[in-house]
């Protein structure tokens, strides 16, 4: 039996301030890359004191297997266009723990990519 998780993402950036308009373009198009290949994105932005705005994070209700692996796809080529990027994935586990999990442009590897497919992966498809 499939379930959806859904994973909270949030990004960050040596490179630019959180309400720089250049970096609300490079959220964006993480955006629109996570919608075309998983469809199944929706946007929160959450206050930041000192900023305009907020801090936008992306709701990504994952469903399958293949919207899983689509999402790590883009955020392997999102994060290797710039190494001072990240990417923290938050999620509720089967045993109701809060997991989080920060990928960067430095570390983007297999074996970590592998650790956040695999446990939200086990919670797809569950038993």
């Amino acid at each position: 039996m499939s379930s959806t998780v859904d994973v909270v993402i949030s990004t960050e950036t040596a490179k630019y301030a959180p309400d720089s308009p250049q970096w609300r373009r490079e959220t964006a198009a993480l955006h629109s890359e996570l919608q075309r290949e998983t469809g199944a994105v929706t946007t929160q932005t959450t206050p930041a004191p000192g900023t305009k705005g907020g801090i936008a994070e992306i709701i990504l209700a994952l469903g399958t297997s293949g919207a899983l692996v689509s999402a790590v796809q883009v955020f392997r080529a999102w994060l290797g266009r710039d190494k001072t990027r990240s990417i923290t994935a938050t999620w509720t586990d089967e045993d109701g723990k809060e997991r989080r999990f920060t990928l960067t442009g430095e570390n983007v590897d297999q074996q970590s990519l592998n650790t956040l497919s695999e446990s939200i992966g086990r919670m797809i498809e569950g038993p």
